[in-house]
C-alpha cells in the first residue's frame, strides 16, 4: 500500500480469513532491510511474499494462490518468492504448498513458487 507493498486479505463470511503482504523488488532480497530498500524502487517486477498470516487450517494455501493469481495478471511482474525466516515452519509451509528453496540466508530463506 506504500513503498512498493501491497496487502491482500482473503475473507469469508465477513471475517478474515488470511494475510499476505507482498513487496514489490526489482531482485531477490535476502534481508528485511534490503528488501525495504528494494520495494521504494520503481518497477518492481518480483513479488516477494513476506508475511503470510491464517487463522483457519488451507486459508494460508488459498491466500498464495490467490498471490499467484495476482502476479500471473500482471504482466510486468515476473515471479513469486518469499523471504522467510529459518524456521521449520516456515520451511514446511512454503514446500508443502509447492514452493522450491532457491536461497538460504544467514538470518531469512527464499522461496519461489512456480507459475
Amino acid at each position: 500500500i506504500n513503498n512498493g507493498k501491497k496487502i491482500f486479505g482473503l475473507k469469508y463470511n465477513n471475517e478474515i480469513e488470511a494475510i499476505v503482504c507482498v513487496a514489490l523488488c526489482p531482485e531477490v532480497p535476502y534481508t528485511v532491510r534490503e528488501m525495504d530498500y528494494m520495494s521504494r524502487v520503481e518497477n518492481g517486477n518480483i513479488a516477494v511474499a513476506y508475511t503470510v498470516w491464517s487463522r483457519k487450517r488451507g486459508a494460508g494455501r488459498e491466500i498464495i494462490e490467490k498471490a499467484k493469481d495476482f502476479v500471473k495478471t500482471n504482466p510486468e511482474i515476473k515471479k513469486l518468492v518469499t523471504l522467510s525466516p529459518l524456521t521449520p515452519v516456515a520451511t514446511h509451509f512454503h514446500i508443502r504448498n509447492g514452493a522450491k528453496q532457491i536461497s538460504l540466508n544467514p538470518t531469512t530463506q527464499n522461496f519461489e513458487y512456480e507459475l
